[in-house]
């Protein structure tokens, strides 16, 4: 994601659904080996953050890293995290 877009959407506030957020759990750890604890995967989708940076920071912590933006594995969960947040909108204005 260019640094122009993630200026864009760093303002999203939204709240995804339990299904969205389980899709999200389920590409990080495809994808990036983000995989959670089934009690910490409950806990992300039945409560998760409304914002994509806390919602990243969240993802990182439930997963014991340390969390840190200047990670190139935190811009890539990030970049993540902004798309369902994208997608989110997108399906509420549809």
């Amino acid at each position: 994601m260019a640094r122009n877009q993630r200026t864009r959407v760093k303002h999203i506030d939204a709240l995804l659904d339990p299904e969205e957020v389980r899709a999200l759990l389920s590409e990080l750890c495809a994808k990036l080996g983000f995989c959670l604890p089934p009690i910490e995967l409950q806990r992300m989708a039945t409560s998760p953050p409304r914002d994509i940076d806390e919602f990243t920071r969240a993802i990182l912590v439930a997963d014991g890293y340390g969390v840190a933006t200047s990670d190139p594995l935190y811009n890539r969960i990030r970049e993540l995290v902004a798309q369902a947040f994208i997608d989110h909108q997108s399906r509420s204005v549809d």
